[in-house]
């Protein structure tokens, strides 16, 4: 996973494209995951089972350069591979 990007280093495959998720600012000790725009929920997962809940991740000008990044605005990510 690459944070903060749309595309893959050369010599890398592109996975998915995503946006950076993770828990609530409040909700301590979560990392990130990279969550995939067409996810769905598994077979007979609707119910609320007090898990896990994600939110966008969104920059913050001054902690990240901006430009290229957007105050406030949610955060790309890519999933790579590599055969290699």
């Amino acid at each position: 996973m690459i944070h903060g990007r749309t595309s893959c280093y050369s010599g890398w495959v592109k996975e998915y494209q995503c946006y950076l998720m993770g828990a609530h600012y409040t909700h301590h000790g979560k990392g990130y995951v990279c969550m995939d725009t067409n996810a769905e929920a598994l077979h007979d997962s609707y119910a609320d089972l007090n898990g896990a809940l994600f939110y966008p991740v969104e920059g913050r000008c001054g902690t990240l350069n901006c430009p290229p990044y957007v105050e406030e605005g949610e955060l790309a990510c890519v999933v790579c591979s590599n055969t290699k």
